[in-house]
């Protein structure tokens, strides 16, 4: 009878282990292993959650990469490498190490507070999760308090869209607002 209820726990410890977790279970932790390839400037870690060549002609624009915008050219390995202090700006990596992926996980949303470096120039993130499409979208957000408000005062939205697919996260599209 004992061998029998400790084979009995060996074989639920062992099935617990090696239990196959829901897609909607790895999400969050590869958002968080994201956010720390970023901010440690792992180029390969993060490289992991894109597919390359990434072909949109207003990604270079997007970061005021103008000779590769006017070229429409394909964001590639090396493209990205190049320039992934502009993907990935100042603005960005102190706003996304301040969301609660906890969070995000529980709530499907999670907000920054505002940040600024110089009293001019404000950001911040809402990072959310929308389960019937499956995306993670990081929204970055910020505006000028100097600029004319008459001339849209400076406002801007930058959202990077990750799809989950086959329960991993990767990068599908990025859009501007402002």
């Amino acid at each position: 009878m004992k061998k029998t209820i400790l084979y009995l726990c060996l074989l639920l410890a062992t099935h617990t282990a090696f239990a196959v977790t829901d897609s909607s279970g790895t999400w969050i932790d590869q958002v968080r292993t994201l956010r720390d390839a970023i901010y440690k400037r792992d180029k390969e870690t993060t490289k992991t959650f894109f597919t390359f060549p990434y072909n949109n002609p207003e990604f270079w624009y997007i970061f005021s990469v103008p000779k590769l915008a006017e070229k429409e050219a394909p964001v590639t390995a090396q493209s990205f490498d190049l320039y992934f202090d502009k993907i990935f700006d100042k603005a960005f990596v102190t706003s996304f190490l301040k969301i609660k992926t906890k969070d995000l996980y529980e709530k499907g949303s999670a907000k920054t507070a505002e940040f600024t470096d110089n009293q001019e120039e404000y950001y911040s993130m809402e990072a959310t999760y929308d389960k019937a499409e499956q995306t993670v979208t990081l929204q970055l957000s910020g505006y000028n308090k100097k600029a004319d408000p008459e001339m849209g005062g400076g406002e801007y939205a930058i959202f990077y869209v990750f799809k989950i697919k086959d329960g991993k996260l990767k990068f599908d599209k990025v859009l501007m607002a402002g």
